[in-house]
């Protein structure tokens, strides 16, 4: 089976090797996943594993590019008379009010929670807010109301709009666009929510990606972009190892190096629980979609949503190493929601969906709503190691007021 794995990663790399270069959905979804593999192949003697899950994981992405093949082959849209412009007047005070109103959130949950902001300024109790807001996340006893929610959504929105207008405004506005990470960075190193940070890079990026092809702007892969990508990765895991550090309430020897395991558990012990996962559930009545689509589905009282999705929590270590996880990837929903050839067909559904909607954009068809569609699927395909995007109805309601946004700054003038 190790084996069966290894020649599907590399097949996986060679159908979707243009794509990779050419950082479309396809490419992206599928870098992501043999990076995965190889760090599994290489883990593998510490990470226990049958790879029966693994093969499913990587044949499931396997037909998501082949549904972007097909795609290229069938869908040639002709190119519209128009395209957008962005209204550059409109970008520096829609990133000031999307800051105002993102740090907004933080701040006020802190307060909810019994803190004093002067806190901040102490780094025991900088330790203990962590622990506290941590502890009573996972308890269910977090302090929320519906304002803090509402806020909650700007937090995401922002790095959106800045990833969107990031290339094509001055150096000034270039600065407002970075800082709409700062909220979630924030909301990271005071309430040790680190997810809601590695969302918020994921989005930049995503936005970043669709505002280049939307604009016709070549991402050009020279060694200063190199640079400068290593550094901010860089500082994003080290960012990220710093909030994990707080999380604990104490720092200490022996608190970094468990966290430095728990990095290898995030890396790739979603592999295990997928492995082993796959290998015992048991069949039972499809839910179509309301698993994907939890953010949904919970509202409307059909499915719901319990802090991390799953409680099922696996030690993934062998052979001396421990570490424990619960994510299932997107792999998980997809099976419970249409079964195991169901989530094959609806990875090739999505794989053509994709392409389409990219190149709508680039053909500059309902280019708007295509941008929100890529910008969605780019989050979800990205996020796909720890379970599907649409499961938070926050990140939903976050794309539509993007929706609105988009409009707002940008505007259809003929072509020349």
């Amino acid at each position: 089976m190790v084996y069966l794995f290894f020649v599907l990663t590399v097949a996986l790399l060679l159908l979707s090797w243009k794509y990779i270069l050419r950082l479309e959905p396809a490419g992206i979804f599928a870098a992501l996943w043999v990076s995965f593999a190889v760090f599994t192949l290489l883990l593998q003697n510490y990470i226990d594993l049958n790879f029966e899950g693994c093969v499913f994981i990587i044949t499931g992405v396997i037909f998501f590019v082949a549904g972007t093949i097909f795609c290229d082959y069938f869908y040639q849209p002709t190119p519209s008379d128009v395209k957008l412009q962005l209204k550059k007047e409109w970008v520096t005070p829609l990133l000031l009010i999307l800051l105002i109103g993102a740090m907004v959130n933080p701040i006020y949950s802190i307060i909810l929670h019994g803190f004093s902001l002067r806190a901040l300024l102490d780094m025991r109790e900088v330790l203990e807010m962590n622990k506290g807001i941590a502890e009573d996340r996972y308890a269910g006893a977090e302090a929320h109301d519906l304002v803090n929610q509402f806020f909650l959504i700007f937090s995401y929105a922002a790095p959106v709009i800045g990833g969107l207008c990031f290339r094509l405004v001055n150096k000034w506005n270039k600065v407002l666009c970075v800082l709409t990470l700062i909220p979630c960075t924030f909301i990271a190193l005071t309430q040790s929510l680190k997810m809601g940070m590695i969302a918020s890079f994921i989005l930049f990026f995503a936005s970043y990606i669709v505002s280049s092809y939307t604009y016709g702007l070549t991402i050009k892969i020279k060694w200063k972009v190199i640079l400068r990508f290593t550094l901010v990765i860089a500082g994003f895991f080290f960012t990220l190892f710093i909030s994990m550090v707080l999380r604990t309430g104490e720092i200490n020897q022996k608190t970094i190096l468990e966290i430095s395991e728990k990095f290898i558990s995030y890396a790739i012990g979603h592999m295990h629980n997928v492995d082993v996962w796959f290998t015992t559930y048991i069949p039972t009545d499809l839910t179509w979609g309301s698993k994907t689509f939890l953010g949904i589905s919970n509202v409307l009282g059909i499915e719901e949503r319990v802090q991390g999705i799953y409680h099922e929590f696996h030690n993934v270590g062998k052979n001396g190493f421990y570490g424990i996880s619960n994510t299932f990837t997107i792999f998980r929903p997809l099976v419970e929601d249409f079964g195991e050839v169901g989530a094959m067909i609806a990875m090739f559904v999505m794989g053509g969906i994709s392409n389409m909607s990219l190149k709508s954009v680039v053909a500059h068809r309902s280019t708007i709503l295509n941008q929100v569609v890529l910008v969605a699927i780019f989050a979800y395909l990205m996020w796909s190691f720890s379970a599907s995007f649409y499961a938070y109805t926050t990140y939903l309601a976050m794309f539509a007021l993007v929706f609105v946004l988009f409009h707002l700054l940008q505007t259809k003038v003929p072509q020349c």
